[in-house]
């Protein structure tokens, strides 16, 4: 089986459009073998089709709890394919037509889900804004940076937005579900 590279920006609040993506390669033959943040290696096989989930499920690792995980929805007919960042959790199951296989199959554990991953956004950007303002204080008490000021604050303003947009979003999929 020949390994491929391919390129794609994964963002949390986005990762169905990433199981999409992972399940539309798979009908090409490409099957994931590792994740990463701009780039995924993939296998190829075309004589095999699988259905992608991802699970976003932090502390596994270090709590010594991943093999009871995997056990769990090896169990429910899921293979665990890898992990990203120790966070994010890839699985498939074959694929059969006109079946769209989901790893959570009720509403309040979707919810809880959604809730997991807004909380991690929220906590991000609450860190990134203590760290944008001690960063500010610093830059700002010294004379003749505006040269430093003016990208560093581009640069944080773009980086909080993206984690205020997350937020909201995973808001939004949550209150969809809770109406």
């Amino acid at each position: 089986m020949r390994s491929e590279r391919k390129y794609r920006l994964n963002l949390s609040w986005d990762y169905d459009k990433e199981e999409a993506w992972l399940n539309e390669l798979s009908s090409q033959g490409l099957h994931l073998k590792k994740a990463g943040f701009l780039s995924g290696a993939f296998s190829r096989d075309e004589s095999a089709r699988y259905t992608y989930s991802l699970d976003y499920q932090p502390g596994f690792l270090k709590h010594g709890k991943l093999q009871e995980y995997i056990d769990l929805y090896q169990d429910a007919g899921w293979e665990y394919v890898c992990t990203y960042g120790g966070i994010w959790h890839y699985f498939r199951r074959a694929w059969q037509p006109g079946e769209t296989p989901r790893l959570y199959t009720d509403m309040a554990s979707l919810v809880t889900h959604y809730r997991k991953i807004q909380r991690m956004m929220g906590i991000m950007l609450l860190l990134n804004m203590g760290i944008f303002l001690m960063n500010m204080m610093n830059l700002l008490l010294r004379n003749n940076l505006w040269t430093i000021v003016i990208p560093v604050v581009g640069i944080y303003v773009l980086l909080l937005g993206l984690f205020l947009y997350g937020y909201v979003k995973m808001g939004r999929k949550i209150s969809k579900l809770t109406r």
